[in-house]
């Protein structure tokens, strides 16, 4: 029986695909075997992020022969390594972050035509060319767009003028969207009068002090396969898990 972590909305999704147990109550966890983790994982004392159970509670009622997760960090791999337990990360599976990836940039193209502007109206700078950089590039190139890319390495670059992409030389563009999840040192003037729409993980790439200095218009926008397309997003995740289910 797959026991569910209850997460955000793709995950009441998910329950209704598959035979499992949804929850964010620790009464409701017994009789599973496979257990299905928010994408955070769980923090420094084993509490399972964004909710209020502990993995160390689920574990001592239940035979769990699997744990899926997103990212996890080394407290619950070296937990899975002392249990015997199979950890799976959802996130290390190419196959799953290529269509993950290309949801997210389904999503972001969704998010910036809210405005009553189609997307090939706006000069788009994309920072980082990494899983969602690559897809969302290419989706802009199927619209007609006109964007740059910012490449994050030397390798990047070289991708970028392989594929027939142009290299941001900081003139000319409306709207940053940006995908590297590091704060990325540079003059902060260039992004004056702009727009940054950052969609990259924590720490996010720009510092927040620099940005309120400068006056600029900056926002967030965080897990969007589950803001975008929820039950698409549930379908990715339950195409990958039903092997170990």
């Amino acid at each position: 029986m797959l026991g569910i972590v209850k997460g955000d909305i793709r995950y009441d999704a998910l329950a209704t695909m598959v035979d499992a147990k949804l929850s964010s109550e620790l009464v409701d966890f017994y009789g599973i075997d496979v257990l299905l983790l928010p994408f955070g994982g769980i923090d420094a004392y084993y509490n399972i992020k964004n909710s209020k159970l502990n993995i160390l509670d689920i574990l001592k009622f239940n035979c769990v022969k699997t744990i899926i997760v997103g990212n996890a960090n080394n407290k619950l791999k070296d937990l899975c390594e002392v249990k015997n337990i199979t950890l799976v990360e959802l996130l290390k599976l190419p196959q799953f972050v290529i269509e993950n990836a290309k949801l997210t940039s389904m999503g972001i193209i969704d998010f910036l035509q809210r405005k009553n502007l189609a997307i090939h109206d706006l000069k788009i700078l994309i920072m980082g060319y990494g899983n969602i950089g690559y897809t969302f590039a290419e989706l802009l190139d199927a619209y007609g767009c006109n964007f740059s890319i910012y490449p994050n390495t030397k390798e990047e670059e070289k991708y970028i003028l392989l594929r027939g992409f142009s290299v941001t030389d900081w003139q000319d563009f409306d709207i940053v969207v940006n995908t590297i999840p590091a704060n990325i040192e540079m003059d902060y003037e260039v992004f004056k009068n702009k727009r940054i729409l950052d969609v990259a993980s924590a720490p996010y790439g720009f510092d927040i002090d620099k940005i309120e200095e400068y006056g600029i218009s900056y926002e967030i926008y965080s897990a969007i396969p589950s803001k975008f397309a929820y039950i698409s997003a549930a379908n990715i995740i339950k195409k990958h898990i039903e092997k170990f289910l």
